[in-house]
């Protein structure tokens, strides 16, 4: 789900022979939330807390960029502590047998002159599947309050939950998730 995400690098702004950069994701300005149809009144949204991870910004040939993100299913809010306990558990996210969720791009697509697709693999409940982002760079350039390299970019995508395994009240809870990530990297600090 994560992430992600990380397409900031094929609208980098600068020399066409610039070497690939590598920024790390700010897991304190890093969300990826979900929302999910139950029972067909309402939809459940979520998020989890616990992010990280780092893409590859290659500004001469941004189609060589990379991201790779990991979320720690044991994270999950949706708002409520018991229905979080489900989402943990052995039906719904498994975190004790899969306690993480992970993404690793293999493309990105320019889609225009501030949006791409990155599409990657996502491996969730043990199983991988390919999963593409709707990804918008937000902005580039040295940060306000450190002056580091950064990057800001809002993802969107959507995933079957059946695909990955996760069949549990199908007849209730939606098999249809969306994903909206929104991402904040950094070069890291000397």
């Amino acid at each position: 789900m994560r992430a992600l995400l990380f397409a900031a690098a094929l609208f980098a702004a600068g020399a066409a022979h610039a070497e690939p950069v590598t920024y790390t994701l700010d897991p304190a300005h890093t969300q990826v939330a979900f929302s999910i149809d139950r029972f067909g009144f309402n939809r459940v949204l979520g998020r989890f807390e616990t992010v990280s991870g780092e893409l590859v910004l290659d500004q001469a040939n941004p189609a060589n960029s990379s991201v790779r993100a990991t979320v720690q299913i044991a994270s999950v809010d949706s708002g409520n502590d018991a229905r979080d306990e489900h989402l943990r558990g052995q039906r719904w996210l498994n975190a004790a047998a899969h306690p993480t969720m992970e993404f690793q791009s293999t493309s990105v697509r320019l889609t225009g002159e501030r949006t791409a697709e990155v599409t990657g693999n996502l491996t969730l409940l043990g199983q991988t599947h390919p999963l593409t982002l709707n990804v918008t760079l937000n902005n580039i350039g040295p940060a306000p309050n450190n002056q580091r390299a950064t990057a800001g970019f809002s993802a969107t995508g959507s995933l079957n939950r059946s695909t990955f395994g996760s069949t549990g009240a199908a007849n209730m809870i939606g098999d249809s998730v969306s994903i909206q990530i929104e991402a904040l990297a950094q070069v890291p600090a000397n």
